[in-house]
């Protein structure tokens, strides 16, 4: 009765946010729930996030054992990514696990997306103190590509630290200074490219308040400390969690340098260059010519045009455009996976605040409701993969709406009854659609690296991309023959097998 009477007080804004809220919260919550039940997650990430998560609540940093093949050796998770993102979760893992299972990232991702939506429409209400144009940013958020390509990434760290930023922008607006600062401190922990980023978040924030020179001093110590950070987190903390073997690989801007400091005196030295680089396929694969222009353009079709006519806005995009454009991956320039969710997460709050500063509230509302169809007009568009530059997977993983979503070729209900069979301490090898439900464990290794496995859970057909389907067939073939495995169940083309000598 209380939860009635208090929708019943909400002005209809309120109770306009609370569907909005409400009908997206639940299309993104069954996107991910029946991707995973359907086994379209992937042992490369998700099945190496469960395992650091599942690792890290248990107060371990220990080597990932889906990873050996990857590496020339035992590599933990921070080796790869120095990210502490993880361990602010491990409460959630003892408050759900026990129910959610290999689930709970998945959830968590959906959840603090939406507290990253509530946040954004707090922050545009306190900013422009109108109500609609508050709401219509939280629908223009949710409509976005970016929000259904991430799908395809099923769980990132980078997704979750995104969510934060809006919360961190709230909490500064709202001067709560304490709050504010511990975000911001966890957002410089949260992953090794996060504080380049916030060194140009508060250079926005400046522009916003530069006749307040509290703030603008607030601002300035948090670019200092980011820089700091930058340069310690390259110079030191990196390299302590390096090994002979294992070095850190994610600087990927040849085209640059080797290092961030060669990086940045390319840029300084060889500026034309590096702008065209920011348009230019420097590969000489043509394939990916067309790759960086198809991202800009579906950004500016979906609202970006507005940047325009506030070029200050731009500030807060230099780091985010340049980390993608600059890459060697051409995969990062697109529209592929998380790789946009940086600019989904900050497009809303600048839109609307453009938006905002414009005389004549009826352009406003139909500014508002134009970037909203064009959002929606793209977002559909680019559902359909052969409209896009670079696909990965299938649009299922993005598209509850299609109704092969619900229908695999196989029975998945009767492959969770047999991976219930696998004791939960075993040692388990399963194939690349399988081992994100079994990476809970200390020994869970990605066929066909078997290693000690005791429990072989596989799909018969090809399910490992980093071989071919034939090497695949003859090293599931050579198991399946070996009298030391006994097949207990096989539910086609579901096979699990255990080790009886």
């Amino acid at each position: 009765m209380n939860a009635i009477k208090y929708f019943k007080s909400l002005t209809l804004p309120q109770k306009l946010l609370c569907f909005i809220m409400a009908v997206f919260g639940c299309i993104f919550y069954a996107t991910v729930v029946g991707n995973h039940y359907y086994f379209r997650t992937a042992t490369c990430d998700y099945a190496v996030y469960n395992f650091a998560f599942w690792d890290y609540s248990h107060f371990h940093i220990s080597p990932v054992p889906c990873w050996y093949e990857f590496k020339r050796g035992p590599i933990t998770f921070i080796q790869d990514h120095f990210s502490l993102t993880l361990m602010y979760f491990v409460p959630i893992y003892w408050l759900f696990n026990w129910l959610t299972d290999s689930y709970t990232l998945l959830l968590l991702q959906v959840t603090m997306t939406l507290i990253s939506a509530w946040a954004i429409y707090r922050l545009i209400k306190l900013k422009t103190n109108d109500e609609w144009l508050a709401v219509l940013s939280v629908l223009y958020y949710f409509l976005l590509i970016g929000h259904y390509c991430s799908f395809n990434s099923d769980y990132h760290d980078l997704t979750l630290i995104c969510c934060i930023i809006p919360v961190f922008l709230l909490c500064f607006e709202l001067r709560k200074y304490i709050a504010a600062s511990i975000l911001f401190l966890l957002l410089l922990f949260a992953r090794e490219d996060i504080s380049l980023w916030l060194i140009f978040i508060f250079i926005t924030l400046i522009t916003w308040h530069w006749k307040e020179k509290k703030v603008v001093g607030y601002c300035i110590i948090g670019i200092l400390v980011s820089i700091a950070y930058f340069i310690v987190l390259f110079k030191v903390l990196i390299p302590m969690v390096e090994t002979p073997n294992i070095q850190y690989t994610l600087f990927q801007y040849t085209a640059l340098g080797a290092t961030p400091g060669e990086a940045f005196i390319y840029i300084i030295k060889h500026p034309l260059d590096t702008l065209k680089l920011l348009y230019v396929n420097p590969l000489p694969n043509h394939v990916f010519d067309g790759v960086k222009r198809e991202f800009y353009l579906v950004y500016l079709i979906s609202g970006g045009f507005l940047l325009f006519l506030r070029p200050q806005y731009f500030i807060w995009f230099i780091p985010l455009i340049a980390q993608k454009m600059f890459n060697d991956n051409p995969v990062r320039w697109s529209m592929v996976g998380y790789y946009g969710d940086q600019v989904t997460t900050i497009l809303p709050i600048t839109v609307f605040l453009i938006i905002a500063k414009l005389k004549v509230k009826k352009v406003q509302y139909s500014l508002s409701i134009l970037v909203c169809i064009l959002a929606l007009f793209i977002t559909g568009y680019m559902m359909n993969s052969n409209n896009r530059a670079i696909y990965w997977d299938s649009s299922l993983k993005e598209n509850i709406f299609n109704s092969k979503f619900y229908h695999p070729a196989y029975d998945a209900a009767k492959i969770h009854i047999d991976l219930k069979l696998i004791p939960s301490n075993a040692k388990v090898c399963a194939s690349e659609s399988i081992l994100p439900h079994l990476a809970q464990r200390m020994c869970g290794y990605e066929f066909p690296d078997v290693e000690d496995a005791e429990y072989l859970a596989v799909f018969t057909y090809h399910d490992y991309y980093m071989t071919d389907a034939r090497t695949y067939s003859e090293k599931l073939n050579s198991y399946i023959l070996n009298p030391s495995w006994k097949i207990i169940e096989y539910d086609p083309p579901f096979l699990l097998m255990k080790k009886i000598q």
